[in-house]
């Protein structure tokens, strides 16, 4: 498990971490009072959310409601790899470990969760309809519409270019998938992007992102509050 943006780096209404799960490994947990998305980069596994199993693969999404027990089990010949955003931060010392539920139909709860109530959510990226931003396409996977109250998830794909600079209304967490270019913080250049790069935008901080290479760039966010991705301030 690694943090890629928290509370260290000054984020108020989202954090987000990398978890890497080898073959044949499980990891069960819950949290309290924090909503999570998450986002299979690689490998083939299972998550489950109480006592709903998802079979999952790259480009699956998963939306855990607060206070849900989950496990994540990689069955594939290597590791499973997840890339989630959680809103609002916690302390990580409030992720506790749990025993995963094993039937549905048991009399025994492991939680005080109303299983019938709950809205766990898997998306297949492809399955969703691209909304276009000029030359940039994204994909909304998780947002209040699946019962993510707190955030959205998305996939942005951003062609070969510099889009304007422009602010957002929210905090956000965006995690390279794949391409290279060069993040910019108003007119200055703050360093190069690849495969793996985290960025974090706090609320009303001018970027953009530039794709130098010559295929696109693709990109995972989460930002919190949720809204949509084409959400702008005004310049200031």
């Amino acid at each position: 498990m690694q943090w890629l943006v928290d509370q260290r780096l000054g984020a108020q209404h989202i954090m987000s971490y990398r978890l890497v799960i080898d073959p044949g490994e499980t990891a069960s947990h819950a949290h309290d009072g924090t909503e999570e998305a998450l986002y299979v980069v690689e490998g083939a596994g299972n998550i489950t959310v109480e006592s709903i199993t998802h079979v999952v693969a790259p480009g699956n999404a998963v939306f855990i409601p607060a206070g849900c027990e989950h496990s994540y089990e990689s069955t594939g010949d290597d590791a499973l790899v997840i890339v989630g955003a959680m809103a609002p931060p916690i302390d990580p010392v409030a992720i506790r470990t749990v025993m995963p539920t094993l039937d549905l139909s048991a009399a025994l709860r492991t939680s005080s969760i109303d299983e019938g109530s709950i809205r766990p959510t898997m998306m297949h990226e492809h399955g969703v309809k691209p909304t276009l931003m000029g030359e940039r396409s994204f994909r909304v996977l998780v947002n209040p519409e699946v019962g993510c109250r707190q955030m959205t998830q998305f996939t942005g794909v951003i062609p070969t270019g510099r889009a304007p600079l422009h602010a957002h209304p929210h905090e956000e967490a965006v995690y390279i998938l794949e391409g290279e270019g060069r993040l910019w913080i108003g007119d200055e250049p703050a360093g190069a992007l690849r495969r793996g790069s985290v960025v974090f935008f706090p609320i009303g901080v001018r970027h953009t992102m530039e794709n130098r290479g010559s295929t696109e760039m693709k990109v995972l966010g989460a930002f919190s509050p949720a809204g949509s991705p084409e959400a702008k301030l005004p310049p200031a």
